[in-house]
């Protein structure tokens, strides 16, 4: 059976964040990102998951970024 998780506990955690959080969502829309133009904006959020510690972090043909953490399953 699945932990049940204290809301208010995540609330808080993530309350923490807010500042960072305004900062990235700041940095991405600092870059335009018309269509099939998004590529500064790719690179500012690979950059970001690369900073934050991903494990492995890539772009992939159609311009998404992947990243991963951990081992666990899919």
């Amino acid at each position: 059976m699945a932990k049940e998780l204290d809301f208010e506990q995540i609330k808080s955690a993530a309350e923490g964040y807010g500042k960072d959080m305004t900062a990235f969502l700041r940095a991405m829309i600092s870059h335009p990102s018309e269509s099939c133009e998004e590529g500064e904006v790719v690179a500012c959020i690979k950059a970001e998951m690369e900073k934050l510690g991903f494990d492995k972090v890539e772009v992939d043909g159609l311009g998404n970024v992947i990243g991963w953490m951990g081992e666990g399953d899919k």
